[in-house]
Formats: C-alpha cells, sequence, structure tokens
C-alpha cells in the first residue's frame, strides 16, 4: 500500500475518502479477479450448466460463428434449464446470432414463438454470413463470470480451451464490448412473437421464397427445441 500521505493525495485526486478508497471493504463483495483455461470438451459443458444455475438475473450469448459442439444429452440439458428459467422469469437471456443458414434461423423463431411475452431478445448481426472462421464467442453471466471460446462448425479439435474469467477489469471490458456490439443488427423480436417482420425480412435474406414463409413460420412453431 502507499504511504499515508500519497494515500490522502491518491483519494484527492480521485475524490474519494481515503478511508473508502484503502479499506478494501466496498469490494468485499466482488468476484475476486481470476481467468482460468477451460477444456471444451471435457469441461465447458458442465462449467456452462453450474456458471447458469447460478446466474441471478442475466445470460447473455455472443454466438458470432458455427453453432457449439458438446454431446446432445449436455446440450438437451442445458436448453432444458434456460428455458425453465426463462418460462420461470428468474432469468433474462440476451442473444447475438450470425445466421448463416435457414434451419438456425427458423430453430430461434421457434424460441421466439415460446418465449413471447417472456425476457428472451435476439438480435441478427451479418445475417447470411457462410465463410466463418473460428470466431469467437462468449457467455456472460450477471455481468460477472464470463466463458469465452471458439465455434467451430463441427466437434472441435482435442485440446482447444476455452476461457473463463471474472472480475472487475473483465466485466470493464466485456461490458463496452457487449454495449458496442448490442447497437447494432436487426432485433428480431422486439414486438414479441405477433411481429415477425424483422424475422422475415432476415428469412428472406437467407433465400426463403416469400410463399415459403406462412409453413416456415408454421414449421418453426412445432419445432422443440427451447
Amino acid at each position: 500500500l502507499p504511504r499515508e500521505k500519497h494515500r490522502v493525495r491518491l483519494a484527492r485526486l480521485l475524490g474519494v475518502d481515503p478511508e473508502t478508497l484503502f479499506n478494501g471493504a466496498a469490494d468485499r463483495d466482488a468476484p475476486p479477479i481470476a481467468a482460468m483455461l477451460v477444456e471444451t470438451i471435457e469441461q465447458l459443458p458442465e462449467m456452462l450448466i453450474e456458471l447458469t444455475k447460478r446466474a441471478q438475473q442475466k445470460l447473455r450469448a455472443l454466438r458470432l460463428a458455427a453453432p457449439y459442439s458438446t454431446a446432445a444429452y449436455v446440450q438437451q440439458e442445458w436448453r432444458t434449464l434456460v428455458s425453465e428459467r426463462l418460462m420461470s422469469g428468474t432469468l433474462e437471456v440476451q442473444r447475438i446470432e450470425i445466421f448463416y443458414e435457414l434451419r438456425r434461423l427458423q430453430e430461434t423463431l421457434s424460441n421466439i414463438l415460446r418465449y413471447d411475452g417472456h425476457k428472451y431478445h435476439v438480435k441478427s448481426y451479418c445475417p447470411g454470413l457462410v465463410e466463418v472462421v473460428p470466431a469467437m464467442g462468449a457467455y456472460f453471466f450477471d455481468d460477472e463470470e464470463f466463458l469465452l471460446g471458439s465455434y467451430w462448425t463441427s466437434i472441435p479439435p482435442p485440446r482447444r480451451p476455452g476461457l473463463r474469467m471474472s472480475g472487475a477489469p473483465f466485466r470493464d471490458f466485456f461490458e463496452a464490448y457487449w454495449d458496442e456490439i448490442w447497437r447494432r443488427g436487426t432485433l428480431l423480436n422486439i414486438r414479441g412473437a405477433h411481429d415477425l417482420s424483422a424475422v422475415r425480412s432476415v428469412a428472406l435474406q437467407l433465400g426463403l421464397p416469400p410463399k415459403r414463409w406462412k409453413s416456415f413460420v408454421e414449421e418453426a412453431s412445432e419445432l422443440k427445441i427451447g
């Protein structure tokens, strides 16, 4: 710690009380600054479920590439968990997606129909982009815990790590990053399931024939993705 005379000067420059600045009590409940590598196939799925259960209010999903590849039973368990929390009103979900094929848009549309009236928000980002290198994706839990990793078009290669982070520096960075990217793109369900004009626009960009739109929505309503 700085010497006493320097503490007073620092506090004066920052416009705060010296005792508040150096006693550490204000940040006692904040998560510690930490970062650890996470093995994508063996460790990340369980960690994803654990952090989703612990989340108090909000889950943000930044999915800007291929679907996240995990075992089918893990995907189902996690989707069920998120779905139950959304329907009970204990979790808000915000998603950013690149829709590189109609099927993924249809799966998301099924969620829009299912979660109408609940805190579920989806933004389309660069619809139609198909050339996807292993791009970054992330999950933000209450803006306190972060999982960051690559997304692959198939099963991730062995020994490709993800990264789990917590603490104020990561929070400040990812909050600023999310705010920047969230204001772009097209919000697909701003008026809920009763106004699908934005979804229709993206579907047409992806090559859906206009006459297929009605059946596209009907098929989406029958999906059990969650």
